[in-house]
């Protein structure tokens, strides 16, 4: 799964589908916070490579998480793009371990892959991304409009999809609402934490200072 950062991956992996599915029985990796996971994986200072081998990787995480990782234990790895052998990896859980399941998600990705190509010149690998047939791709993308203004005000939504159903035209009032609803949303963005700030009732030059904060997160 990826998408823009701040764009409620972690939250719907962890927060929904983890604590739904697999209560008490999961395992979260974040690669940008967990340094002692993403120096193994990336081999950094512990005298071996890059490890992409699916049965280390789990051996590693069931001695040090002190588990046992079988077909109920949910892997996730969150920040791939600090630890990309881990992307290779993908492909030997898919074939040695398929009964484990395992998600992955992170942001600027394939950014991240292209620049790491060009400091290692790896020309070679320029069209590679993830595992061919190995992974299934999830993209997440912001809020729409649509979803925006069935939040912030379900009956104008309502309206507007019957009125779009039924090819009739809205009322020039009611079509100055849903306009206002629209000068919203672009101000806002369909970022979540930025529609949730508007929802809960906070400014917009609040909302605009947070969007800047997104943009400038490195």
């Amino acid at each position: 799964m990826y998408g823009a950062r701040q764009i409620g991956k972690t939250y719907l992996i962890k927060e929904i589908f983890a604590e739904r599915y697999y209560k008490d029985n999961y395992i979260y990796i974040d690669f940008k916070k967990d340094n002692d996971v993403r120096d193994y994986i990336n081999g950094n200072g512990k005298g071996s490579g890059p490890i992409s081998d699916a049965k280390k990787i789990i051996e590693y995480l069931s001695l040090r998480e002190k588990r046992v990782i079988n077909k109920n234990t949910l892997l996730i790895f969150d920040e791939i793009q600090e630890a990309l052998p881990i992307i290779t990896a993908l492909k030997y859980f898919k074939q040695d371990y398929s009964e484990i399941p395992v998600i992955a998600t992170g942001s600027m990705v394939r950014i991240k892959i292209k620049r790491n190509q060009k400091i290692s010149n790896q020309h070679a690998l320029e069209g590679f991304f993830f595992p061919v047939g190995a992974i299934e791709e999830i993209y997440i993308h912001p809020i729409s409009f649509e979803e925006f203004i069935y939040n912030s005000n379900r009956l104008l939504h309502d309206k507007i999809v019957e009125s779009y159903n039924s090819k009739n035209p809205l009322e020039n009032s009611i079509h100055e609402l849903a306009m206002e609803e629209l000068y919203r949303y672009l101000l806002i963005g369909g970022m979540p934490e930025n529609v949730k700030m508007f929802l809960d009732g906070d400014s917009i030059v609040n909302i605009r200072k947070n969007i800047v904060s997104i943009l400038t997160i490195i």
